[in-house]
Parts: structure tokens; sequence; C-alpha cells
């Protein structure tokens, strides 16, 4: 085996496995994709709104006893904003693919408001397009490992199409005029969308 026919080989084999790891993520990425343009069809933005107002003790809610609080009432997901108010209040959001539960903590800590928005299966789903981030419990840091190892693929996957590309049409006008062009294209979209 020659070391160009090797190379070729082994460049082509990468290739194929970085598409194969970025299979499922891109088939949840163009479905979602397609959920959230047709969202009236899909209905992903039907939801449940509920707020409620709970009288607690201090110990309650204290940082011991979060979590316990937040398994009581059923507040999924990771916090995603935490911040006290002008009035003292403490406020804390936690939301998930298809749920934000919206925290009110009074200063005097006796009592807590829940606002919380319930989307529906569809929005559930799309509600995955646009989860990122590495914070919050173990789930979320796997999701956001499979998004950078989708986009560490992707860009493998590209760089090794280029090579084959190249070493299979050389001297073809015709491949390497659509390769100019693909470039000329997607700079052209990048530059819109940063520019205008």
């Amino acid at each position: 085996m020659s070391s160009n026919y090797r190379f070729y080989f082994i460049i082509k084999q990468i290739h194929l496995y970085a598409s194969l790891s970025t299979v499922v993520l891109l088939l949840m990425y163009i479905v979602t994709s397609y959920m959230m343009m047709y969202h009236d069809w899909f209905k992903t933005h039907d939801r449940q709104e509920q707020t409620i107002s709970i009288e607690v003790s201090p110990n309650e809610i204290s940082e011991e006893n979060w979590t316990s609080f937040l398994k009581k009432h059923n507040i999924k997901g990771r916090l995603v904003r935490e911040n006290f108010r002008e009035s003292g209040d403490l406020f804390r959001e936690y939301a998930n693919a298809g749920n934000n539960f919206k925290m009110t903590i009074f200063k005097d800590k006796n009592k807590v408001e829940i606002k919380s928005t319930h989307l529906s299966l569809a929005g559930n789903i799309a509600g995955l397009h646009r989860m990122r981030g590495y914070s919050g419990p173990l789930q979320y840091t796997i999701y956001g490992f499979l998004l950078d190892l989708t986009g560490f693929s992707l860009m493998i996957f590209a760089i090794t199409g280029i090579l084959l590309w190249l070493n299979l049409l050389k001297y073809n006008k015709i491949a390497w005029t659509i390769l100019i062009l693909g470039f000329i294209y997607v700079s052209v979209i990048v530059s819109y969308l940063l520019f205008v």
C-alpha cells in the first residue's frame, strides 16, 4: 500500500467517523429548527402559566434546605439567573427545555412567590435546541459536552471532506468552481449577519 493511498484511506475513515458522531444531534437540530420555523403549526408556544405564593419559615429556604424545598415544590432545571431586587428580595430563575420557574424570595424570608411556565410536548422538544452551557446537574454537563463534541466533529468532517475532494478532483474546473462559489456564498451570508 503506497503512502499516498494510506493517507487517503485514513482521511476517509476519519471523515466517516466524524460524520457518524454528529448524526443524532444534527437530526435533533434539523427537527427542532423546523418546529421553531413553523411554530404555529406545531404549537411550540402553547404553555400553561401559574403563579403561587407559599408561606415559609426562614429555615425552609435556608441554603442547607434549599434542595429539599425545590424537590418539595417540583422545581426542575438548573439555576440560570440569581440577583437581588431593589426591594431587597432575592430572585432566582430555574429552567430546563420545557419548564421555567421564576422565584421571588421576599427579604423577610416568610414568603416565596413562584411563577411557573410549562411548555407543551412540542415546546419541550423545541426547547432542546436552545439548551447550552455546562452549568447545573450532571445531565446538563453531559449535554454540553455532546454539543461541543458535535461542533468539533463537524470541523473535522469539513476539513477531511475538503482533503478528500481535493484528492479526487485535482484538475476538475467544475469542482473548483463549486468549492469557490460555496466559500463566497458562506462569506456573504456571514458578513451580512455580522454587519447588517
